[in-house]
């Protein structure tokens, strides 16, 4: 049987990647920080996942097993035995993941010679290139030669939306998740075979991420940004309220026309994408908080991610993103309490002022353009919303 080692044993790993490693026949082995979330996969030895639609469906997920990221001995073992190594542990993770990888192929180097692909799935550009480059850094020519040769190291672009939602469930590590998804693997990096069912293969991986990370990512942290200022609890909501709809409408059109022009992908087909985007935000099977898809708005009001990357294209090819600006701004007024980045952000604003605080986060100059217009539509915002 074909062996899957999957690092990060949460809502999405076993929500979406173990669930379709599972249906494609491998045997799963969970890697995690947690010790309590490793001992409740090891007695349980299997979940459900529980498809949150009309007629709520349930899958059982069997025979998995988990590991402690820190019991060297087993999964060792793990690795030298894997035919596939996956992640869902954020993108901030990924270097100490890597620094740990290196390791245990090293010692698969020497015991076996069989070909290993292995994938960041992460909402992040070309994750899987990170995890690369911490695994051969610094490392020697004959090393570097072996991976090269023996270990494929695909990106992918990954989407399924898993909330915490509040749910009956059969077991504590059963997981509900939305009835769409999508994992797109770039075909080129694989080396030997590669059978996920449900992942699509795909020559050119960029224009999938970036539609990915523009008309879904950066649509739901508008949603969430405005939808907190605006006092809803809930994402199904925040996107019945018309001004925060059209503004997720507009933004989606703005990056839309960038995407377009970059990828020279026909308009519509990026049209059509959207609005399947805001019928599956408007699934209220999903109870998605805003505070958990707002979560870590510095990450997510960052140079090369969901909101900034889209601003910055638009912005270069002569249009003025008004609407991705209107959600940027919002992510500047996101002062959740038990968010420790949202409340930096906050701290910094009130220490060395608004324009400082979006150029050393955003990456714009004080003096641009576009930080100008984040900060009007920041005056606008909390001018409009924040009497509440």
């Amino acid at each position: 049987m074909l062996k899957a080692v999957h690092f990060g044993a949460g809502n999405i790993g076993r929500g979406f990647i173990g669930y379709l490693l599972y249906k494609s026949g491998y045997e799963i082995t969970f890697v995690d920080i947690s010790k309590e979330l490793v001992e409740s996969i090891n007695n349980y030895k299997s979940y459900n996942v529980i498809i949150l639609k009309d007629n709520v469906e349930k899958e059982e997920v069997k025979d998995i097993k988990a590991i402690h990221i820190e019991d060297e001995e087993n999964l060792s073992k793990a690795i030298v035995d894997a035919d596939i190594i996956t992640t869902s542990v954020g993108a901030n993770n990924l270097k100490n993941i890597g620094e740990k990888l290196r390791n245990y192929l090293k010692v698969r180097k020497a015991n076996i010679d069989k070909p290993l692909n292995i994938m960041a799935c992460e909402n992040a550009l070309f994750a899987t290139n990170i995890l690369k480059n911490s695994i051969l850094e610094k490392e020697d020519k004959d090393f570097i030669e072996y991976v090269n040769r023996k270990i494929g190291f695909p990106n992918t672009a990954v989407d399924r939306i898993v909330p915490n939602v509040d749910i009956k469930k059969e077991l504590p590590i059963d997981v509900a998740v939305e009835d769409f998804y999508e994992w797109d693997i770039e075909k080129k990096a694989i080396i030997g075979d590669l059978n996920i069912k449900g992942a699509e293969l795909v020559d050119d991986l960029e224009p999938y991420i970036e539609r990915k990370l523009f008309l879904l990512n950066g649509a739901h942290a508008t949603t969430a940004y405005l939808g907190y200022l605006k006092g809803y609890k809930y994402i199904y909501e925040a996107i019945e309220d018309d001004f925060i709809r059209n503004v997720v409408s507009g933004m989606q059109e703005e990056a839309s026309l960038a995407l377009s022009k970059r990828h020279n992908i026909k308009i519509d087909n990026l049209r059509e994408y959207s609005i399947k985007v805001i019928k599956r935000f408007k699934n209220s099977y999903l109870e998605d908080e805003v505070v958990r898809v707002g979560r870590e708005p510095t990450r997510k009001l960052s140079v090369n991610d969901r909101l900034m990357m889209p601003a910055k294209l638009c912005y270069e090819n002569g249009v003025m993103p008004k609407f991705i600006l209107y959600g940027i701004a919002a992510g500047f007024l996101f002062d959740y309490k038990e968010d420790p980045q949202a409340c930096k952000i906050q701290d910094d604003i009130k220490n060395f002022g608004l324009e400082k605080t979006i150029s050393k986060i955003t990456g714009l100059e004080e003096n641009s353009d576009l930080l100008h217009e984040i900060v009007k539509k920041y005056k606008e915002l909390k001018e409009t919303f924040k009497k509440r």
